[in-house]
């Protein structure tokens, strides 16, 4: 089983990381993580040759990443979630999904042949809603065919942090065992 991760969180030791780590313990086979604040990819720029020829023309580490996407079997979004959003630069990393639309719309192409089954992690803390954020996140993970099936979300890391939560982080294990299953 591939399980590519996209990692939101500008922080190293934060929440979504713990989160992450308590999701790894679970998952069989490869783990690959993207952290969306340390990765040299650039966003769309709305230049629309993706309309007229497929793919990207931003050589850049998306390349390898698009790749990755075609041969996982699960894919995991987790991000903090800032004003109900995903954070900036994950969602900057995600943009460059719309080729993935392009080449289906416009040329007919499907770029992403595996279906594959997805979840998404959220850690956040204060009085806004996670419901967009979960929103955003299911309609990206649809662009790269793969299935929501749970969301596990933290909303009170301002009073506990999550790597402290054993409810929360027995949750995520839990997902995990999920995604393993529906694998087999």
């Amino acid at each position: 089983m591939k399980t590519l991760i996209f990692n939101g969180s500008p922080r190293k030791n934060g929440d979504t990381v713990a989160m992450i780590r308590a999701l790894r313990e679970s998952l069989p086979g490869e783990v690959k993580v993207i952290d969306a604040y340390r990765a040299n990819i650039r966003p769309c720029v709305d230049c629309r040759r993706c309309w007229t020829q497929v793919g990207c023309v931003i050589d850049d580490e998306m390349q390898q990443i698009y790749r990755d996407i075609a041969e996982a079997d699960c894919i995991v979004i987790a991000s903090p979630v800032y004003f109900s959003c995903l954070t900036g630069p994950l969602l900057s990393l995600m943009s460059r999904l719309q080729v993935l639309y392009t080449a289906r719309r416009f040329h007919r192409v499907r770029l992403i042949e595996k279906a594959k089954v997805g979840a998404i992690l959220l850690a956040g803390g204060g009085d806004g809603s996670p419901a967009r954020a979960e929103d955003t996140a299911q309609g990206l993970l649809r662009c790269m065919r793969a299935t929501h099936m749970e969301t596990v979300v933290t909303h009170k890391t301002d009073t506990l942090p999550a790597a402290e939560d054993a409810e929360l982080l027995a949750a995520v294990r839990e997902l995990g065992e999920k995604l393993a299953a529906a694998h087999e």
